[in-house]
């Protein structure tokens, strides 16, 4: 088991053992002592419900408020805010609005240096105002608790209202000042990852190379990375498309190692796109004997469930392979085709083009190990 997997059981069975003593001790005594103005276990139940979505609405509201405030200070223009999947972003001059998934505890800001205002940005502002605010909320619930406790009725159940909001805030706060990677990219670990002057530079450089691959408006150019520093191996990832669009196959590999060398430092949805891009590479140029092999060692049933169920081109063009040269499996295949149309729609509008390509080699490949499949009807085009 990986050190983070541990550290991120150990934090999920912190939050869980916090929830559990608070449920049967605190409000389980609110309850029984005949405080609380409602009569029935129902209707506490409904009560202790409405706290926790309160105190997680307000949570995300104060993180991100906090995030936003922060990239203003620090010289950041925002392009979208995601608060609990409702995404608020700028097209075109625009306001816009859509369901979306985040990389967070409970949202994402999603920023970009403005360099025009400020030549070197400062991304610790935008990391810790969110933290601030949550804390100021945790230390705000508190107060209003102790403020309302000793009464009966009405304000002995609105103090342990503030006082459960105030629970999960703490809860929240513990979970996003953890310094070390879990599941989801917390402001801890990338406080930890910009704390010197280097990292912070490089950290600029991703943000303005991602923001040009998700707004397509722009050619991305990226020069590969030389110094090392927490943000290197990520940002060398997106140097890895324009490898696989020239066939460099080798040189992309030794990108994609260094990704994986440096782990620790890379979040997890980096690494399982780098872990999609070498098992593509590995395929295709790898005899069939050969990828057999390394798909039975290198890639367990885990790995490949997460490939099946990831709906992006790089995951779909991958699986078709692992499902047609190596499971032999054509009904796994067609599932797969049948996402890519959708896919490729989603595609950032600088990828289009190299996923369509590498998208197609793979039906190629597959074609030319089962032409009775005739798999060259599903190929992809402009």
């Amino acid at each position: 088991m990986k050190k983070e997997t541990i550290f991120e059981l150990l934090v999920y069975l912190v939050i869980f053992g916090i929830a559990i003593v608070y449920g049967l001790t605190v409000l389980q005594v609110h309850f029984s002592s005949g405080e609380s103005a409602l009569g029935s276990v129902l209707f506490y139940a409904l009560f202790i419900i409405a706290s926790v979505v309160a105190g997680v609405l307000a949570g995300a509201l104060l993180t991100e408020f906090g995030h936003i405030l922060g990239a203003k200070v620090g010289g950041y223009t925002i392009f979208s805010v995601n608060i609990l999947y409702f995404t608020f972003y700028k097209e075109k001059g625009k306001s816009k609005f859509k369901f979306s998934n985040f990389d967070g505890v409970t949202g994402e800001t999603k920023i970009v240096p403005n360099l025009e205002k400020r030549p070197n940005p400062n991304p610790i502002p935008y990391l810790l105002y969110g933290t601030v605010f949550l804390a100021a909320w945790f230390a705000g619930c508190l107060v209003i608790f102790y403020t309302y406790r000793g009464n009966a009725g009405f304000d002995s159940d609105l103090a342990y209202f503030f006082l459960t909001m105030g629970v999960v805030a703490g809860v929240l706060l513990l979970y996003n000042l953890v310094p070390f990677k879990l599941e989801t990219e917390t402001d801890g670990h990338k406080l930890t990852k910009c704390s010197k002057k280097e990292d912070r530079a490089a950290y600029n450089q991703f943000l303005l190379v991602q923001h040009k691959v998700e707004n397509g408006d722009e050619q991305v150019e990226v020069e590969v990375m030389k110094e090392e520093t927490k943000f290197t191996a990520e940002l060398n990832m997106n140097k890895v498309y324009e490898l696989l669009d020239k066939k460099e196959y080798e040189e992309a590999q030794k990108l994609l190692d260094l990704v994986f060398e440096n782990e620790k430092d890379v979040s997890k949805k980096a690494l399982q796109q780098a872990l999609i891009q070498k098992i593509y590479i590995n395929i295709m140029t790898m005899s069939l004997e050969e990828a057999s092999e390394y798909y039975e060692k290198e890639v367990p049933l885990s790995v490949r469930r997460d490939i099946a169920n990831d709906n992006s081109l790089p995951a779909i063009r991958t699986y078709i392979l692992m499902a047609g040269l190596l499971d032999r499996a054509k009904n796994e295949c067609l599932i797969a085709i049948g996402k890519a149309e959708k896919a490729y729609k989603n595609t950032p509008t600088n990828r289009k083009h190299s996923e369509l390509v590498l998208y197609n080699d793979a039906i190629d490949l597959v074609n030319k190990n089962h032409p009775k499949w005739e798999f060259e009807k599903y190929k992809l085009t402009e």
